[in-house]
């Protein structure tokens, strides 16, 4: 007898333990899923900068210091809709290519660094129109970063900014 009664009392001991674990196994893949999104939105952003960085440094005749240059404008479009003519859906939803920054970068003389290339009248600095030369990188990031919303089931995270720099040398003239 005292062996059924024992039995009887731990029937819904399994019951009680997965009721209590089932939540917390479903926050974890929650978690997971939202994690790999981060991921996965931050090497497309990257991916995306990076062909924008890869198309500006080998075009020639880029006028880093006119801001309305054709080819930053086509860079720019290029990272948002993967197209030179800036139609379709971008790459990332929520990416525009007003969040967009490209900064042209010149190798410091006898030294290992880099500083970013002025515009001015001096032949050292990158404005092609009034007798520079083109910079030794490009860096392309999205200035404050990419504001990313977290969505967790009944919990309001909030977002987080992704924020993603490419720099790569200038090959083009």
């Amino acid at each position: 007898m005292p062996k059924a009664s024992k039995r009887r009392s731990q029937r819904g001991q399994a019951l009680t333990e997965l009721a209590i674990q089932i939540p917390l196994i479903v926050t974890i893949l929650f978690g997971v899923v939202e994690i790999g999104r981060v991921f996965y939105v931050y090497h497309t952003l990257q991916k995306a900068l990076r062909g924008g960085a890869g198309l500006l440094a080998r075009t020639t005749n880029v006028q880093y210091c006119d801001s309305a240059d054709l080819s930053l404008a086509d860079a720019r479009n290029f990272i948002v809709y993967g197209n030179l003519q800036g139609q379709g859906t971008p790459v990332v939803q929520g990416l525009t290519p007003d969040m967009i920054q490209i900064f042209p970068e010149r190798r410091v003389p006898d030294s290992l660094g880099l500083t970013q290339c002025l515009c001015s009248e001096d032949a050292d600095s990158c404005d092609a129109a009034s007798g520079g030369r083109a910079p030794d990188f490009i860096v392309i990031n999205l200035g404050d970063g990419f504001p990313l919303a977290v969505p967790f089931p009944f919990v309001t995270i909030g977002t987080m900014n992704l924020r993603v720099s490419v720099r790569m040398p200038v090959t083009g003239g």
